[in-house]
């Protein structure tokens, strides 16, 4: 079905059907007459050649470090709830934790024109930030925090101190901290950062806490768990940066015939699905990556309305810290 028809069927112009499907400006009346025509056909405009004429897509680029993953399937339900009620479509980039890959998605996209793109962040590279300085496709980050792009983020330092705290409550001094890499700002650097500055806190010396660097799946903190017990140092309190490091964590110390709270307490960040059906469930500190999505699609938004009005003029940088709550549950 043609734009003449739609007009054809709604009594109006074939100007003001295009005005419609592209957000222009139409008398209230004609609206609802052209959306009723389009509703009872089922009518769905061809966006491929609307975005030829416009040199621009109604496409949004997301690109994630890997599917399997709470935070980031929660990131993707908040940032696709934004988009489709603007009427966006998405287009979703798996860098599976590969920073080449990732380069070559933004790179991808801004070739196709999308309107923007929305990339949760593990690695900031030199490269990154010199696409972002250079690139005029709007672009939003979350989960890492850079001056040089617009960022929506986690109090991870803030976030660690608060798990740390809640477990030397419970009279543990002898802590183990199973992180993540540490090329991840947020997650490996910040939340490692936090844990110590609850150790000073507490007047244990962060010298004292044994600590492991690992990846991001349960096996990896099953496998840093092992690897603090095999080095001789028995905790009686364990801090994870994620909660799926915390679930591979809990089982080590069990398989070595430690109980988790009664001989090791154990706490991990995020908030994450896996965390409330393990036994003991796990103690940790809620972070709000739904929201983070929903925040990013929306500023992503409006950064796309403001490039459109102010073609020669340099997006603005925006960074927007997001909140925390402890959630005390089992484990600790």
């Amino acid at each position: 079905m043609k734009i003449s028809e739609i007009a054809r069927l709604a009594g109006v112009s074939s100007a003001a059907v295009s005005r419609y499907i592209n957000g222009g400006s139409i008398s209230e009346e004609k609206k609802q007459r052209i959306k009723k025509v389009i509703e009872e056909t089922g009518y769905v405009p061809n966006l491929t050649a609307r975005s030829l004429r416009q040199q621009r897509t109604d496409s949004i680029g997301i690109i994630v470090p890997k599917v399997n993953s709470d935070s980031v399937s929660n990131l993707i339900e908040g940032v696709s709830s934004v988009l489709n009620k603007a009427g966006y479509m998405a287009i979703f980039g798996n860098s599976e934790n590969d920073e080449k890959r990732e380069l070559e998605y933004l790179r991808m996209m801004q070739e196709s024109k999308l309107a923007g793109v929305i990339l949760m962040g593990t690695v900031m590279s030199p490269k990154h930030i010199k696409f972002f300085k250079e690139s005029r496709m709007p672009i939003v980050v979350c989960g890492q925090n850079h001056p040089s792009v617009t960022c929506i983020y986690h109090d991870d330092r803030c976030a660690a101190r608060e798990i740390t705290r809640c477990i030397i409550r419970k009279g543990r001094r002898r802590l183990a901290y199973v992180g993540a890499v540490e090329t991840d700002e947020s997650v490996g650097v910040n939340r490692r950062i936090g844990t110590e500055e609850a150790m000073i806190e507490a007047c244990i010396s962060p010298t004292e806490l044994v600590r492991t660097q690992v990846r991001f799946t349960m096996d990896d903190g099953y496998r840093g768990m092992c690897e603090i017990l095999d080095g001789g140092f028995v905790p009686d309190g364990v801090i994870c940066a994620t909660d799926t490091l915390a679930v591979g964590a809990i089982k080590a110390l069990r398989e070595r015939g430690y109980s988790v709270p009664q001989d090791v307490s154990v706490g991990g960040i995020g908030g994450g699905y896996a965390g409330m059906i393990i036994t003991p469930m796990l103690t940790t500190v809620q972070l709000y990556h739904r929201e983070s999505g929903e925040k990013a699609a929306k500023q992503l938004l409006s950064m796309i309305e403001y490039l459109r009005e102010h073609p020669d003029e340099p997006l603005p940088v925006t960074h927007t810290m997001l909140g925390y709550t402890l959630i005390e549950r089992e484990s600790v």
